[in-house]
C-alpha cells in the first residue's frame, strides 16, 4: 500500500510539472536588422539593445493578426529583423522576420511562414525605428 501511494504521489508530481507552462512573457534581448539599399544589396547587421525599443517592437509584433499563409511577395523585404529572446536560465531562440513597407507585409523570412497584415501607424514605426539606427 505504501509503494503504491509512493508511486501515485511521484506520477502525480510528474504531471503536474510537465503541464505547467514554463512559457514566460519576455521581451527581446536584442534585436538584430539589415535594410535593403537601392542597390538591392543588404546593409551591415545591426543591433537594438535598447529594452524599451526592443519591448516596443515586440508588442508591435504581438498586435499584428497573423494568417497561416505564406508571404505572396518576390522581392526581398525591405527589413531582415530577427528578434533574440534570452529567457532566465533558458537557451537563447530567436525569431526572424520580414517586413515589407509599401505592402504593409510583415512575415517569416522563410516562405512557408505565416504573414500579417501591418497597419500604417506600425511601418511608421518600424520605419522610424530601423531607419534612425542607421
Amino acid at each position: 500500500m505504501k509503494r503504491m501511494l509512493v508511486g501515485y504521489v511521484i506520477c502525480a508530481g510528474l504531471l503536474l510539472g510537465g503541464c505547467a507552462s514554463s512559457e514566460e512573457d519576455v521581451d527581446p534581448s536584442r534585436i538584430e536588422y539589415q535594410t535593403i539599399h537601392t542597390d538591392g544589396e543588404y546593409g551591415p547587421t545591426r543591433t537594438i539593445t535598447d529594452a524599451e525599443t526592443n519591448a516596443e517592437l515586440d508588442r508591435t509584433t504581438e498586435e499584428v493578426e497573423w494568417e497561416d499563409q505564406p508571404v505572396p511577395i518576390e522581392r526581398e523585404p525591405d527589413v531582415k529583423a530577427t528578434f533574440v529572446f534570452t529567457p532566465n536560465d533558458a537557451p537563447e531562440r530567436s525569431l526572424d522576420f520580414g517586413i515589407w513597407y509599401e505592402e504593409q507585409i510583415i512575415g517569416g523570412i522563410d516562405p512557408k511562414d505565416s504573414r500579417g497584415e501591418l497597419t500604417a501607424d506600425q511601418v511608421t514605426l518600424f520605419k522610424s525605428i530601423f531607419d534612425d539606427q542607421e
